[in-house]
């Protein structure tokens, strides 16, 4: 039992640890203005294309959109919906921090977190049940049936894949930079 629980804490430290490096390296790259700038464009930018694919799109006017899928689901949709469109404008101000700083993107494993964060929140960045066809896609249409969260769950997986990938792109420019 005390061997777990010292596992528990050294974990939990690590965590901690980790949270106020990378917390430390975003604050640094937002501090400097173009790169605020950037990043408040491209989350304005997609967090316009999410309200718009969500809610303009559609031929439901907003009042019956909460009436037909409930004010939690709704409230759920535009939270985690915002949450991608200001992770995606972070991580980019961080990406183009590095090339600007570097001269090159340097980056080797992290390339696939990425660009995959950015596919991942753009594809779901619209009403789950909206972005069925794109699900097709992948063979995953009707899997929404089965999922308690009627497909929440998918802008839930794009903010952690945008998380690690935020995580690892802080870590690098925080090594290269010297932030």
């Amino acid at each position: 039992m005390r061997k777990i629980s010292a596992v528990m804490t050294s974990m939990y430290y690590g965590l901690q640890r980790s949270y106020m490096i990378i917390a430390s390296t975003v604050r640094a790259v937002l501090a400097r203005q173009a790169y605020a700038m950037i990043a408040g464009i491209i989350s304005i930018t997609v967090g316009s294309a999410f309200w718009f694919l969500t809610f303009a799109l559609t031929p439901t006017p907003f009042s019956e959109y909460i009436k037909a899928y409930g004010l939690p689901f709704t409230t759920a949709t535009i939270l985690l919906g915002f949450m991608i469109a200001a992770l995606t404008g972070v991580n980019a101000s961080m990406v183009i921090c590095r090339k600007q700083m570097t001269g090159n993107f340097g980056f080797k494993k992290d390339t696939t977190t990425n660009a995959c964060s950015v596919f991942t929140g753009t594809a779901v960045s619209g009403c789950p049940l909206c972005t069925m066809p794109i699900l097709g896609i992948f063979g995953l249409g009707g899997s929404l049936a089965f999922f308690p969260l009627l497909g929440l769950e998918f802008k839930i997986l794009a903010i952690i894949a945008l998380l690690v990938s935020t995580y690892y792109t802080a870590k690098n420019v925080k090594i290269t930079c010297k932030m």
